[in-house]
């Protein structure tokens, strides 16, 4: 079979949103951030973790805490790259995003469900019960 120059292009998207839209990875700023769990309840609260070895600091900035990118900011627990935190949160819909190096503000990976933020972006939902 035969692979012209549009059937390429075209896999390859396909390729890259199947890759973006399950999680798999996010690419800002020439770093990656990858999906280590996605939101998990615990007896703590909620806990957010994401994967990546090239960050400094990540917040998590949300409808939760007033999208203030300097409050919430997640632990390193590992050398292998997994950041967390546990936040106690009542029952409720949450938007949010993490905060990369004070700068980048990037849905979850490990979330699929979002919605548009109103700037041509998407703001990571999670409902708690």
């Amino acid at each position: 079979m035969r692979i012209n120059k549009n059937m390429l292009n075209l896999l390859t998207a396909i390729l890259l949103f199947t890759l973006v839209g399950c999680g798999r990875f996010t690419r800002f700023g020439g770093t990656d951030i990858e999906s280590s769990t996605g939101p998990e309840v615990t007896d703590g609260g909620i806990r957010f973790s994401v994967y990546s070895t090239e960050v400094k600091k990540i917040a998590i900035a949300g409808s939760f805490n007033n999208w203030s990118k300097s409050v919430d900011f997640l632990s390193r627990t590992d050398e292998k790259g997994v950041w967390e935190i546990t936040l106690p949160l009542s029952a409720g819909r949450y938007e949010y995003k993490f905060v990369i190096d004070g700068k980048e503000w990037v849905p979850d990976p490990g979330n699929i469900n979002s919605v548009d933020d109103g700037f041509g972006e998407l703001n990571s939902v999670i409902i708690v019960h």
